[in-house]
This record gives C-alpha cells, sequence and structure tokens, in this order.
C-alpha cells in the first residue's frame, strides 16, 4: 500500500491543480451555488418605498412585519424622497403609514391611515397592497379585541386590570400558538398552498452529493488509462494481481476523498447545517458507493473522452431528477 501511495504521489505531484480542482469541487461549488442563488433572489424582491409618519409602536411594528415579508425590499425614506425614487422606477411602489397611525387603530378608524403610489409599470403592486393591507388588518383586529378586553372589564368591575401593552402582547401570542391569521398570495395559474415557501430553497447536501459524483467520476477516469496495453503490461511484473492492485487504489482514493469530506462537514456547519454522528456514518456509506460505482462506470468503457461525456449527461440527468440544481418540486404545483 505504501508503495502504491508513492508511486501515485509522484503521478498527482504532475496534476496538483487537477486534482486539486476536483477535490475542492464538492465544497467550495456547493459553497458558491448557495451564495449566488440566495443573492439573486434577495435581488429579486419586489422594492418598495415605506414612509413613516408617526413614530409609535404600532407603526413600527407594522414598518417591522413588512420588512419581514419575504416578497419585498424595504427602503425607508422621506416622502419626497420616496416619490423621487418611484419617479425613477428604483421602487415599484410607495406605502405612506400617516400621522396619528396608532392614534387611529386604537380607535378603531381604518381609512386614510395609508397612502399608496404607483406607477404603469409597477408590476407587483397589487400583491403588495394586498399585504399590507391584511397587516394592517391584523393590527386593527388586535386593537378592536384590546378595546373590547378593556370595555367588559370597566362594565363589571374587574380587579387588577391589564394594561393595552399587556393585552396586545397576550393577543399576539394567542395569534402565533393558534395559527390564526394564515394568508398566502399565489399569482394566477399557480396552487395556494399554507405550507408552500414564499422563496424556492436548496438543500445544501443534495448540491455537494451531486457535485461529488462529477468529481468522482472524472478522477476514476485512471482505471480506463490502467487498461491501456503500455500500463497494464506491467502487471506482469508486479507482486501484486491487477484486481488487489485496483483495490487498493480504490481504497486510497476513497480516504482521500473522505479527508476533502471532513473540510465539507466544517464548512457547512458553520453555514448552520446540522450533523449528526448517524450523518457522518451515512456520508461514509455515500462516498464508498460513489466510489464503486465509478470504478464500476469507467470500467465499461475503453476511451476517456467517452466516459467523460457520459459522465456528465448523468450527472445532469440526475441534478434534474432529484431537484437539486432546479427545485422542480417547489415550482410546478401538485395535481
Amino acid at each position: 500500500m505504501i508503495d502504491i501511495l508513492k508511486t501515485r504521489l509522484l503521478l498527482w505531484k504532475k496534476k496538483l491543480l487537477t486534482m486539486l480542482f476536483w477535490l475542492l469541487l464538492p465544497v467550495l461549488g456547493t459553497y458558491l451555488f448557495i451564495s449566488i442563488v440566495n443573492t439573486i433572489q434577495d435581488d429579486s424582491k419586489v422594492p418598495i418605498g415605506i414612509v413613516v409618519e408617526d413614530d409609535s409602536a404600532l407603526a413600527n411594528n407594522l414598518l417591522q412585519s413588512i420588512s419581514n415579508s419575504n416578497l419585498v425590499q424595504v427602503y425607508e425614506s422621506n416622502e419626497k424622497e420616496a416619490l423621487y425614487k418611484l419617479e425613477k422606477h428604483e421602487v415599484d411602489s410607495v406605502f405612506i403609514i400617516h400621522d396619528e397611525f396608532e392614534v387611529n387603530i386604537k380607535s378603531g378608524l381604518r381609512k386614510n391611515i395609508i397612502s399608496s403610489y404607483y406607477t404603469e409599470l409597477s408590476f407587483a403592486y397589487t400583491p403588495v397592497k394586498e399585504m399590507i393591507v391584511s397587516l394592517v388588518q391584523e393590527e386593527a383586529g388586535r386593537a378592536k379585541a384590546t378595546n373590547f378586553i378593556l370595555q367588559m372589564n370597566e362594565e363589571y368591575n374587574g380587579s387588577d386590570p391589564w394594561s393595552w401593552e399587556e393585552i396586545q402582547n397576550k393577543v399576539r401570542q394567542v395569534q402565533l400558538n393558534e395559527n390564526l391569521l394564515n394568508t398566502a398570495f399565489t399569482y394566477t395559474g399557480t396552487s395556494n398552498s399554507e405550507e408552500q415557501p414564499s422563496l424556492i430553497s436548496w438543500n445544501t447536501w443534495t448540491i455537494w452529493a451531486i457535485l461529488s459524483l462529477l468529481s468522482s467520476l472524472f478522477l476514476f477516469d485512471w482505471v480506463i488509462k490502467e487498461r491501456a496495453l503500455t500500463v497494464s503490461a506491467r502487471f506482469s511484473f508486479m507482486k501484486v494481481s491487477k484486481w488487489s492492485y485496483y483495490l487498493k487504489l480504490i481504497i486510497l482514493y476513497f480516504f482521500i476523498f473522505f479527508l476533502f469530506d471532513l473540510i465539507a462537514i466544517a464548512l457547512f456547519t458553520l453555514l448552520d447545517q446540522s450533523i449528526s454522528l448517524r450523518f457522518i456514518f451515512i456520508l461514509i456509506s455515500f462516498r464508498l458507493m460513489l466510489c464503486m460505482l465509478s470504478f464500476g462506470l469507467a470500467s465499461f468503457f475503453r476511451k476517456a473522452f467517452t466516459y467523460y461525456w457520459v459522465s456528465i449527461l448523468l450527472v445532469i440527468v440526475l441534478a434534474f431528477l432529484t431537484g437539486a440544481i432546479i427545485p422542480i418540486h417547489q415550482i410546478i404545483p401538485e395535481i
């Protein structure tokens, strides 16, 4: 085994950059892919301008709820600047939370508390407006419930009455625990699913698995090269049999791959990917399966060029079928 390692090191020394590229492709490729698609999705949010004229708790809560939406990217500014951005089409629409917003909501008044501006090029004005209206109605519903509780407490002379803030917090807690308000907005022709996420998400380890398959297939091209007549003739002068030599090479590549798999585990842990001991055993089994699959597939080919093309096509097909690169199950509605 030591002699085989020494001879392989001499061979790898001549193509060190190629070896490092394929060994680092799964971890670096996955990290770059996730980073790029997350950036693209953040940039694809609908830009809207928000003007808050009322410096109150309810107005700030409404602003925070709008900002937390996956549909929009909020730009807070004054009215003049927001309307200027709208004219320049830097934002899709502008919403102004008027002064005394909290006072009107607590009083049960829902008219003229928010103004909106849009242009003929505002493509997402309607869904954004409906989302903001639903959030305002939610605040109004909590205010109505709070007023009712305070009124009942006053009529029946209840002892130790709750304050407005305490009742509001309790109502929010009940809404959160009981899921009383759950609104989903969809575009024409799409399905309405409560569990359907607003953004497309990619599984980090699925992408890593696809790229690992590609790197494993390309690095196992040594099987084809070892079967060449000029190379295979040396087996007659070796102390080990051909299949024993192949087995030792497979084990050697397995440990090298697994070393870089540990790097992937360390990096993905920083990306909040949970890792357990059971997952480590699954990863070892998966890596062993890739090595055996790559060796078996390479054994059917005599020309490396054909093997490379078949490997690429196989990876592309698996990437589409598993939804690794394009999550089809999140895009196509279920029938």
